[in-house]
């Protein structure tokens, strides 16, 4: 199963109608889609729906595709947040830093940059919590700058149905 990505913020000089939406819509839920169905599901021709995706494209709404993997199947079956506190030394070279050695951890899925007591949180998925000792040890710990670490381990995770990351605002285009 495949999703696209999307951006947050829609560039405002774009129009929207609702066969855009529609076929973010349905390229959310199956990206691998033909475009002569995706044209019969939003009742419009296979041509006019290749300019319009085309369009979705040219102006970086659909960002690309990627295949969902099974983590646990590929030996990272525990995801674990990391909040990590900073010793506020209040230079962006110091951030920067860091992110770049985070970044460099393979182990490491994402991470946010975040306002708070908490300056970074870091989603990391390994085998299990034996590998993570050893992450945290031989790898986390080697960080500089960090000043405060705390674990939150997964016990399940669910993915919303409803989740709609297609928020457009006809009145705010005008």
């Amino acid at each position: 199963m495949t999703r696209w990505i999307f951006p947050y913020i829609i560039k405002r000089n774009m129009k929207y109608d609702e066969f855009d939406k529609g076929i973010l819509r349905i390229l959310f839920n199956d990206s691998k889609i033909s475009n002569f169905n995706l044209a019969k599901k939003i009742n419009l021709s296979p041509p006019a729906t290749l300019e319009r995706v085309k369009k979705l494209r040219k102006n970086g709404i659909i960002l690309g595709q990627k295949a969902i993997l099974d983590k646990k199947k590929l030996g990272r079956g525990l995801t674990c947040f990391i909040s990590l506190q900073i010793k506020h030394l209040y230079k962006k070279e110091a951030y920067d830093l860091i992110e770049k050695h985070l970044k460099q951890l393979e182990e490491i899925e994402e991470i946010y940059f975040l306002t708070g007591k908490i300056d970074y949180l870091i989603k990391v998925n390994i085998k299990d919590i034996d590998e993570f000792r050893e992450f945290f040890m031989a790898k986390l710990s080697k960080v500089k700058l960090i000043d405060r670490v705390e674990t939150f381990v997964v016990v399940s995770s669910a993915v919303n149905p409803n989740y709609n990351p297609i928020n457009i605002n006809y009145k705010d285009q005008d």
